[in-house]
């Protein structure tokens, strides 16, 4: 059976040409409009591109498109995160999947650093002032000399390991395994709250899975020491967002920088949005100029080696 490619009509338009070099006897599929194809069209699918173009105006027709599609035997995806139930069908129903891990990990540490440096120097308050034309000075926290912890330690989270390290912060990560040629102290997940309880600031980078759901509770936020502060650029479901409120309400926690919530978008109801010391982005600390060419490189570099049949980069393994 020829291959046949189900892609958008952005992709096709920008990079048709590069498709066509790297893949010439591919048969393209292109997604238009919003709504799924017809099933005719969707049998003669095999590979798949789901592109951040489609996100997320027209995710939904694409994704019906592509769980439609009964002989498809690889998705490639914008996403570095798998934890939708999507993903996890098609595994399960032996469709080779891969992602475009590393694709956002600049931006998205980057934006980290943003929270830190607009809750250390309480950047809302310099603003109130600014709207009002006044001169109003105060004191702040340096960055320099504080602690950070990196939950997660990823391509996001080496990136926020090494610009915390950068900016003279006194760095520890976490993950499930280290491997020794992190950038900054690495200690097991067992070793956590032992982490937290030294950390000014942690970073919370981590998949979704059935172990890190709710990691981050009552519990651990009491572990963290008085005035420090937390960062979400992982899942909102790490996180018991009620817990979260109280330790930020009580002061135990003296600010948050998130941009992942358990609900998305973020209930107007829920009482993060009026709180003063909360940085809310939603969900897009990772949407750069730059974010999707490095994204099609992935999935370009992923076609060749699907061609030669070669390894895929970033292959999730069931």
């Amino acid at each position: 059976m020829t291959d046949a490619l189900l892609v958008s009509d952005a992709v096709w338009h920008h990079f048709g040409d590069e498709i066509t070099r790297i893949a010439p006897g591919l048969e393209v599929i292109l997604y238009e409009g919003s709504e799924p194809l017809g099933d005719a069209v969707l049998s003669r699918v095999t590979l798949a591109f789901f592109s951040e173009d489609t996100w997320p105006d027209r995710s939904r027709g694409i994704v019906l498109s592509i769980l439609k599609s009964p002989n498809l035997r690889w998705l490639q995806t914008f996403s570095a995160g798998v934890d939708s139930p999507f993903f996890i069908d098609l595994m399960n129903r032996g469709v080779r999947l891969s992602t475009a891990s590393g694709a956002t990990a600049s931006p998205i540490a980057q934006t980290v650093v943003m929270y830190m440096l607009a809750l250390s120097r309480d950047l809302r308050r310099w603003m109130r002032a600014q709207e009002m034309s006044e001169w109003s000075r105060h004191t702040f926290v340096e960055l320099d000399g504080s602690s950070l912890a990196v939950v997660g330690m990823g391509p996001i989270g080496l990136e926020i390991a090494r610009l915390g390290a950068a900016l003279g912060m006194s760095v520890e990560g976490v993950r499930r395994t280290p491997t020794g040629d992190e950038p900054c102290p690495t200690f097991p997940m067992e070793d956590l709250d032992s982490v937290l309880s030294r950390a000014q600031w942690v970073a919370c980078a981590l998949p979704l899975t059935d172990d890190t759901r709710g990691l981050f509770g009552e519990r651990r936020f009491a572990l963290m020491p008085a005035g420090a502060r937390f960062m979400n650029v992982g899942r909102g479901e790490l996180v018991d967002e009620d817990a979260l409120v109280s330790a930020l309400v009580s002061g135990h926690l003296a600010g948050a920088g998130l941009d992942v919530f358990a609900v998305e978008p973020l209930p107007e109801t829920s009482p993060l949005w009026s709180m003063d010391n909360v940085i809310i982005t939603p969900h897009n600390s990772g949407t750069s100029t730059s974010t999707t060419g490095r994204s099609m490189a992935i999935f370009l570099d992923n076609l060749a080696r699907w061609v030669a049949g070669e390894p895929l980069t970033n292959e999730v393994r069931p």
